[in-house]
């Protein structure tokens, strides 16, 4: 009974996962809690999902030709360097402390995506790789530290500071969640943290469900798509400062 509540919160994060760009973490960690997990230990399983769900978006967007992903390797470069210095900041910081820090970076990717356009700005250009690098390293350092993909943060960066339009954003983010999630992933299974049991249940589920999340994303319009994104970061804004005032973590 276990391992399909395990399975079901992964279909949930595979759902969430395609539909945001992110890599389901943001559903994964508080769920896993709720089930009984530490959250160092829901941390680790959660980046085992987002690697699963993660291959199987990119792979879905690329080929409906969302991005060239040859322009955001370095992206991906400077997160998988980033995700990998937080994961082993998290082992050296208490999970009151990293969930301060998730609380911080989700108010600032929320002022950020209500302030930009949900079309994107028509002039803008292709940041330049050594920007996209360290983009992407600054955000893989906090999704290591927090265990998601950091898809929310670096939507709101795309759109919000580079002006990508929102439907291209969350594409990209999921190829950049690619790479941050296999890189935390590696560090810590490596450190013993994951429990592979409960894993593959979870990132069997996200497969399943992250197909459905990209096949809804594209029946709906950029600027309904922004707005699920907004009510999302409140939600879980509200939940993260309930959570710390009651002193859960």
């Amino acid at each position: 009974m276990e391992y399909l509540l395990f399975l079901v919160v992964g279909v949930s994060a595979g759902v969430v996962s395609g539909f945001f760009g992110i890599g389901g973490g943001l559903i994964v960690v508080p769920l896993c809690v709720l089930l009984g997990e530490e959250v160092k230990s829901a941390i680790a399983l959660s980046t085992m999902q987002m690697t699963f769900s993660s291959v199987y978006g990119s792979y879905a967007h690329i080929k409906n030709r969302m991005y060239d992903p040859r322009r955001y390797v370095w992206l991906g470069f400077g997160g998988v360097t980033g995700a990998a210095i937080g994961a082993y900041l998290l082992s050296l910081v208490s999970a009151h402390f990293a969930a301060l820090f998730f609380l911080t970076m989700l108010i600032l990717g929320f002022l950020r995506i209500v302030a930009s356009k949900a079309e994107g700005d028509k002039e803008a250009a292709t940041p330049p790789q050594w920007l996209l690098m360290l983009a992407g390293l600054f955000v893989g350092v906090y999704a290591g530290m927090v265990g998601v993909g950091g898809g929310f943060l670096l939507v709101a960066i795309m759109t919000g500071f580079l002006g990508a339009p929102i439907k291209n954003s969350v594409a990209i983010s999921l190829f950049f969640v690619l790479f941050v999630g296999s890189g935390a992933f590696a560090v810590y299974a490596l450190s013993g943290m994951v429990d592979f049991a409960k894993g593959a249940f979870l990132s069997l589920g996200s497969l399943a469900g992250v197909r459905g999340g990209i096949w809804i994303a594209s029946k709906i319009t950029a600027k309904r798509h922004k707005q699920a994104i907004v009510a999302v970061y409140t939600l879980m804004i509200v939940v993260m400062i309930y959570k710390i005032a009651k002193g859960e973590i």
